[in-house]
Order: structure tokens, then sequence, then C-alpha cells
């Protein structure tokens, strides 16, 4: 299927960013797998790339394997009034997801890169206006979610039962 019939049938927005537009994809495939995702944010300059069922908003970055810098667009804004989850997916030289991150913002404002980049904004004299420019940061790993690629597709394991009393309750067994 061509980039633009994906486009036109709202698959992926289509704007200008293609490697950004096929991480937003992916994502969006990640959360339909966990049938939760609602809709692709309103447009290209939208506050937030995906919501979910729940109103939660998600912001996507991506990267490549073929990158030549490593580096992505900034993250940004970083209020937590447009978005709450951060989607980091890092792609194969195929386009396929080779690792998918999930991380709350909560989580991310923590790390040095973004502490560090909060405290030269806010500098009384030489306050900076930038904000970090993604890349695969080495703990993005904490935040890793189980997927695989089963034909040109992505699927998300089932959740296994695994306490005692839910195995009974799956095998019909009596307390």
């Amino acid at each position: 299927m061509s980039f633009a019939r994906l486009a036109l049938e709202g698959l992926i927005l289509g704007n200008d960013n293609h490697i950004g537009d096929i991480g937003e994809y992916w994502a969006r495939r990640y959360y339909e797998e966990l049938k939760t995702f609602e809709c692709y944010g309103t447009g290209k300059n939208a506050p937030f790339d995906l919501r979910l069922k729940d109103g939660t908003t998600v912001s996507v970055k991506t990267i490549t394997a073929w990158s030549k810098t490593g580096y992505g667009t900034p993250v940004r804004p970083l209020d937590g009034k447009h978005w709450r989850i951060l989607a980091a997916v890092y792609l194969a030289e195929n386009l396929f997801p080779k690792k998918i991150a999930i991380v709350p913002i909560e989580d991310l404002l923590q790390r040095p890169v973004f502490v560090d980049n909060a405290a030269r904004r806010s500098h009384a004299t030489m306050a900076t206006k930038s904000f970090p420019r993604f890349e695969w940061w080495p703990w993005l790993e904490d935040y890793e979610v189980a997927f695989s690629i089963q034909g040109d597709d992505l699927a998300v394991p089932r959740r296994r039962l695994t306490t005692r009393s839910a195995r009974r309750r799956k095998s019909g067994a009596r307390g």
C-alpha cells in the first residue's frame, strides 16, 4: 500500500515527517492491540499524537537504526498539560519496530537529561528555550514493552494468569 493511500485511509497522518508518521502508526498498532487506541491528534501540529479511550494523550518519538546523528525531534512541551505518556519507537532498517518504550511523563521528567533541561529553562538570566532532542536513551530499556511482528503486523502477547487462584479459576478447579 502506498504512503499516500495510508494517509488517505487515515492510518497515518501523512505529514512531512515520514519517519514520525511510521512511528505513530506502530504506536497506534500497539495501543490497538491493547484495545485502548481512540484516535490520532487533530493534525500535524496537534499538542499530542494519539488519544487513548480513557482520554490519556500520548506523544510519539521515533528514531531509526540508520539515523546518522542518533537524534530525533525535541521532546516538548514538558508541562504535562498536552500529553501524559511518551511512546518511544525504535525502527529497524525495514521500518518495522525493533523496540517500543512507554514512559509516563512523571518518570520522564525525573531523568537527568530532563532535570538538567528544566534547570536551564528556568535560569534567571540565561534561560534556554530549547528542549531535549529525542534519542534512544539507555534507560528506555526499563520501559520497553513486549510485542512481536507477525507477518506484516504487530502483536502484543496476551497476559498469562499467574496467581494460583487465577490458574485454578481458569482450569475450573475449586477452592
